[in-house]
């Protein structure tokens, strides 16, 4: 029992201690029952301690209680997460493993601890994880690899892991997300590529024979059709005015028509070359080439009323042979096509769409009707009601350069109003 060396000042906390071993104890000190002033002070610091003591309690349990709620969401979260969590310690064995993980193993959470993880890897694979373990482990950081798990003989299970070490290296914590599917469809589009190469390769090998066919044919008919033509004109210089007039004329028109086969012939050996021909690219400035190709239809009819508008500063990186190729095909067209126009004009320029130089090729002919905007560039036909003579093969080709450029071509029109090509190469 402590002494108390000044009554009239006693320490509060020391007449706390002694008032706590006196109820261990069971008995009261005689110097407190013997003062009536120090007795309701020690009750009153005894109630007060009493408080705090409450106070603590509920704090305690109510920092118990928000515990128990976080560890039960965290429970949820682990086992209900769509992917596989597992828990490896230093020797590879389970320690901890979520439902979703305890279902790609084949077996219950409460089977599966103790046991190595390896023996669930396919044998093929066995070194390949091994090897990935022993870097988690020395590395620290996050790893990655792909494996098959064998859990069903029939059926190899694929599946991706990302693992990282934890409680200071001795733990190695694995995500496990089942890939079979996306497996399934990669070997699909190998199979898929795989057959479409050989297709690519014997379409290729198809395109190679029809145009040495192409060629072939080509020259091979060219012979007899000049032939042909020269006889006829022969013919015609023999003929004196005395002969058959009918006579005449079909020999005029066996040469027309072996000119028009030998131009026809032309157009489809331009048509085919433009698939195969290498392309090199320079700056070209097609505003010179629209005024030169301008220049020259205009001295074949030099009694046509025909204005051209061409927009000057035109260039562009392309290969000038398609190019001047592709020009001569859509002025060209233009050109045949305001042939029935009193005052035709024909407008070449440029413009932005989505911040892309586009060219285009405007006309005042008769136009085309809005249907039939991408008809006009399949090869061998003709639009209804079109009056000017062609082969189909201009535009076709023009598509083609487009194409071989990796660009786009497209036409809009409407009847009575012109029609305005545009294309931008690539």
């Amino acid at each position: 029992m402590a002494n108390y060396t000044n009554p009239e000042q006693p320490d509060v906390n020391l007449l706390r201690m002694s008032a706590e071993e006196c109820l261990r104890n069971r008995r009261v000190p005689d110097e407190l029952t013997n003062s009536a002033e120090l007795l309701p002070r020690l009750v009153h610091q005894l109630q007060v301690h009493q408080l705090e003591l409450e106070m603590q309690n509920e704090e305690l349990r109510s920092s118990r209680a928000e515990t128990e709620r976080l560890l039960e969401r965290y429970t949820d979260l682990y086992d209900f997460a769509p992917i596989g969590y597992v828990t490896l310690g230093l020797n590879g064995n389970i320690r901890a493993v979520n439902l979703i993980g305890a279902e790609l193993l084949g077996n219950e959470c409460s089977d599966l601890i103790g046991c190595r993880f390896g023996q669930f890897v396919a044998a093929e694979d066995s070194s390949c994880f091994t090897a990935f373990l022993e870097k988690c482990f020395a590395s620290q950081t996050k790893e990655a690899c792909e494996l098959r798990l064998l859990i069903d003989t029939q059926r190899p299970l694929y599946v991706q892991i990302e693992a990282l070490t934890s409680n200071l290296g001795q733990e190695c914590r694995m995500a496990i997300v089942d890939i079979t599917a996306r497996k399934q469809l990669e070997k699909k589009l190998d199979k898929l590529r795989s057959d479409l190469s050989a297709r690519a390769a014997e379409l290729e090998a198809a395109n190679i024979d029809l145009e040495a066919y192409n060629s072939t044919v080509s020259h091979d008919l060219r012979q007899p059709l000049v032939i042909i033509s020269c006889y006829a004109q022969f013919l015609q210089e023999l003929c004196d005015n005395q002969t058959n007039k009918r006579f005449k004329e079909y020999l005029r028109e066996i040469e027309e028509s072996a000119m028009l086969m030998g131009r026809r012939i032309d157009f489809l050996l331009s048509f085919s070359s433009v698939g195969h021909k290498n392309l090199c690219w320079e700056q070209v400035d097609l505003s010179a080439m629209a005024r030169e190709l301008a220049t020259g239809l205009k001295l074949t009819a030099p009694w046509r009323h025909v204005t051209f508008r061409i927009t000057k500063g035109i260039r562009i990186t392309t290969d000038p042979e398609l190019c001047r190729l592709l020009l001569e095909n859509l002025i060209g067209n233009a050109w045949k096509f305001t042939g029935e126009q009193e005052e035709a004009v024909i407008e070449f320029g440029a413009t932005q769409i989505d911040g892309k130089l586009v060219c285009f090729v405007k006309d005042n002919g008769p136009g085309f009707a809005k249907a039939d905007a991408k008809k006009v560039f399949s090869p061998f036909q003709r639009l209804p009601g079109s009056i000017a003579k062609g082969y189909g093969i201009g535009l076709a080709t023009v598509q083609r350069i487009i194409q071989r450029h990796g660009g786009s071509v497209w036409a809009e029109s409407a009847l009575g109003m012109g029609a305005t090509f545009f294309f931008q190469l690539g």
